[in-house]
């Protein structure tokens, strides 16, 4: 099983970006085994932000065909849409002060690396949840301690939707964008 977790979490680019990030142990029975249960768990906040990134994305698409004016249309409208996307992250952010709110050192599709205090045991399930800043989006997941070196910790997502990977690892690629922008502009 550890083999396939390994594999798993290998599949897919990690990023070394820091973003905000809860963790709250579970029992491994309170994993959802299938997309329907972890549907379920998903709190509906979550699920909102999800549909209002979806709509942006399907409602911009018709105006690029429309040519020239539209684009400045499509400029306005995608900034209304932001500053509503950043309000819900916000939300989103602050919505349950019991889980642990710190920062990753690295993500991907395939999971994370967190620097923790507290004490993990390899094995151990975790409900996650990952606020990605600058997509204005927060993924609901769960993930289990793949492995441990003193206070490193690498984590492999074992219940995620489709869509949240994807977004995930669409985050990961704009992050190196991102810090490759960077390093040219300090050369």
């Amino acid at each position: 099983m550890k083999a396939n977790l390994q594999e798993l979490f290998e599949q897919y680019f990690q990023v070394a970006e820091q973003v905000q990030i809860n963790l709250y142990p579970v029992d491994d029975n309170m994993v959802p085994e299938n997309e329907y249960q972890l549907e379920a768990a998903i709190p509906p906040l979550f699920k909102l932000a999800n549909e209002i990134n979806a709509l942006d994305l399907n409602a911009l698409r018709p105006l690029r065909n429309l040519g020239d004016t539209a684009n400045e249309l499509a400029a306005y409208l995608q900034a209304q849409s932001r500053k509503i996307d950043l309000i819900i992250s916000h939300i989103l952010a602050t919505e349950e002060p019991d889980d642990s709110s710190l920062y990753c050192d690295s993500y991907g599709g395939g999971g994370l690396t967190v620097t923790l205090e507290d004490e993990y045991e390899v094995g151990q399930s975790l409900r996650t949840k990952v606020f990605l800043r600058n997509e204005a989006s927060a993924i609901f997941c769960y993930s289990q301690v793949l492995a441990k070196q003193q206070s490193k910790y690498t984590l492999v997502f074992t219940a995620i939707r489709e869509a949240d990977q994807e977004l995930l690892v669409r985050a990961s690629l704009h992050a190196q964008t991102r810090q490759l922008k960077q390093k040219q502009q300090k050369e």
